[in-house]
């Protein structure tokens, strides 16, 4: 924990908080539920632009708090009861609704520069074992609300490990082991077949 400052610490906390709701204030900002605007990651281009003026340490904490927590609001979107209605992307001015295929890559897309741009802010480990295990606590929490476990959990384990692996050596290596004992019981079973 010598890594990373208690202010650090705060900002990744409020950061998170404020970007777990943010998807959803495309009801605050009348605009239709589901709005590209708000579910993407449109907003973290304004925060990068703010972060290269600024070059705030502590900036960089609120980017990678903002960042994961759009990611897992935009894995819990993934997963609604039915592809229809307001579970679908809106998209403003053109006054278009995306399909439920459309929908789905475009969250999962924006899923995956999210939880790139805050795997890619960290600057140590720590940092992002804290983000990781800010995620899986988030997704604990919801699990009641969402009525959703096993795919949220995938989805994120899955999406975080793959960035981490590409930026962090030792989670490379455990990621390649896991995939080559995955790969040795795939093998064995199909010959026990």
């Amino acid at each position: 924990m010598n890594e990373i400052s208690f202010t650090g610490v705060l900002i990744l906390f409020a950061s998170f908080l404020l970007g777990i709701k943010f998807p959803d204030w495309d009801l605050k900002f009348k605009l239709k539920h589901r709005n590209i605007l708000t579910h993407s990651p449109v907003v973290m281009i304004f925060f990068y632009k703010i972060f290269k003026l600024e070059n705030s340490r502590d900036f960089r904490f609120f980017i990678m708090g903002f960042s994961i927590a759009l990611a897992l609001h935009f894995i819990f979107d993934l997963f609604p009861k039915g592809w229809f209605g307001g579970a679908l992307l809106k998209v403003p001015i053109i006054n278009k609704t995306l399909s439920p295929a459309g929908s789905m890559t475009f969250l999962l897309t924006s899923t995956i520069i999210c939880v790139f741009i805050a795997v890619s802010y960290t600057k140590n480990f720590t940092e992002f074992i804290i983000l990781f295990f800010l995620g899986l606590c988030s997704l604990i929490f919801n699990i009641k609300k969402e009525k959703k476990m096993i795919r949220p959990f995938a989805t994120f384990g899955i999406i975080y490990v793959v960035m981490g692996s590409v930026k962090y050596e030792i989670v490379f290596r455990y990621f390649t082991r896991g995939v080559l004992a995955l790969q040795r019981f795939v093998s064995e079973m199909m010959t026990a077949i």
